[in-house]
């Protein structure tokens, strides 16, 4: 049975994997061609509003990838890695930022965002700060939690 659910968990990971990465290939495709058409058609350059479109678009495929990277850490490593979880609310709550659009939304709307970016980003450099990689793997003995933390020393870059 635990076999069975194994590999369930592990093909339940693959199809996650070539969803994400269809999705990667379309929305970079999509982001190419509204590049091109943009700078083909008049005015023949990018115009500041389909700047921050793209840009939006270009974040969100970067939180794609994140994403990506910590399906394949879990498919691999049996662990997820809690700095790159970190670093895909980073990236999506800067991206709440970065496309704010001050004309229909009040100023004060932003501190909850900012607050959220601060934290996230003491959090991050925190981890990155210790020299060691948190890191939650799987226990494979039954009757115990499926997750517990573990701090593993880094390991150097020769």
């Amino acid at each position: 049975m635990l076999k069975y659910l194994e590999w369930l968990e592990k093909s339940i990971i693959f199809i996650l994997i070539g969803i994400i990465t269809l999705i990667l290939v379309f929305a970079t495709l999509d982001m190419l061609i509204t590049i091109g058409t943009k700078i083909i058609t008049p005015p023949y350059f990018l115009q500041a509003e389909n700047l921050m479109e793209l840009f939006s678009v270009f974040l969100i495929i970067l939180i794609g990838i994140e994403l990506l990277e910590t399906i394949k850490a879990f498919l691999k490593e049996n662990i997820v890695h809690v700095e790159i979880v970190v670093l895909v609310a980073i990236i999506a709550v800067a991206r709440k930022v970065i496309i704010w659009d001050s004309s229909k939304q009040a100023s004060s709307e932003l501190i909850p965002y900012a607050v959220i970016l601060l934290s996230l980003a003491i959090t991050y450099f925190v981890i990155r700060r210790s020299n060691k990689r948190l890191i939650f793997p799987r226990l494979k003995t039954p009757g115990t939690s499926n997750i517990i933390a573990k701090v593993e020393p880094k390991m150097k870059k020769k």
